[in-house]
């Protein structure tokens, strides 16, 4: 079972342990609201969800005021994300439009460099991403929870793009304190992970000019061609080098 929940300074504390046991897999915790509060469960929430196994995340409450005071709020808080934590999360209620929400999402991607999540109901998320492209390239968690019983139900009339399904906002988990909201993913979550920024390498064509001392002391030079991290191919034996110019064209 793989489930997704939120938790805030509303709830009591839980057993993070426990509920990933009970296959509670990623967690979002509320970091701020508007553009003062910040919620003084969240560094412990997310420091013992996190050692629990639990993939985190955070997300803001939007109010209404400045879209951009709010983000950067909200960034003052959270830091930067680590690769392979859930990305930050927008949780837009009622009142905002999609000029505001755009402006939030922009700055967001604009200072981290992918699009944050976008949390919302099947009654409003639609409209704001409708009308705005910004909005749209954001991973949508939907709410909708139908007989809101505490099971799984399927969405009905298609998923409408969404990537995550919050289907319950009663559900009872071992180790999570009282009713809670409880959520699918509707796709692979890595759409909803902060990506990695690692560089990946490459190796260039024709391979990559490199200069060594031989075991005999005396210098040589050779063309690196991916048989390892800095290593290469002598004719008598195996040498280990360092990168000295730029790669060499094919003859």
């Amino acid at each position: 079972m793989t489930l997704l929940i939120d938790r805030s300074n509303n709830n009591a504390a839980d057993s993070y342990t426990a509920a990933h046991k009970a296959g509670v897999t990623h967690a979002y915790f509320k970091a701020t609201d508007g553009t003062s509060f910040v919620d003084a469960t969240y560094k412990d929430r997310m420091a013992r969800a996190q050692k629990a196994g639990i993939i985190v995340g955070a997300y803001h409450f939007a109010e209404h005021g400045d879209p951009i005071a709010e983000a950067d709020h909200f960034l003052s808080i959270i830091g930067t994300p680590r690769a392979g934590h859930l990305r930050p999360c927008l949780d837009l209620e009622e009142g905002q439009d999609a000029a505001w929400a755009s402006a939030f999402v922009r700055h967001v991607q604009e200072k981290l460099g992918y699009w944050p999540v976008l949390y919302g109901s099947t009654s409003q998320i639609p409209a704001v991403r409708a009308g705005s492209g910004s909005a749209r390239a954001c991973p949508w968690w939907r709410a909708e929870y139908g007989p809101n019983d505490g099971g799984r139900h399927p969405l009905t009339g298609g998923d409408m793009g969404a990537a995550a399904h919050q289907y319950t906002s009663i559900a009872h988990i071992p180790g999570v304190d009282g009713d809670t909201d409880a959520s699918v993913f509707l796709s692979q979550p890595a759409v909803m992970l902060v990506p990695s920024t690692r560089p990946k390498w490459r190796r260039p064509k024709g391979g990559v000019a490199v200069s060594w001392v031989g075991g005999d002391g005396k210098p040589r030079s050779g063309t690196f061609r991916g048989l390892g991290w800095f290593q290469f191919r002598h004719p008598r034996a195996w040498w280990r080098g360092t990168v000295t110019s730029k790669p060499r064209k094919k003859p």
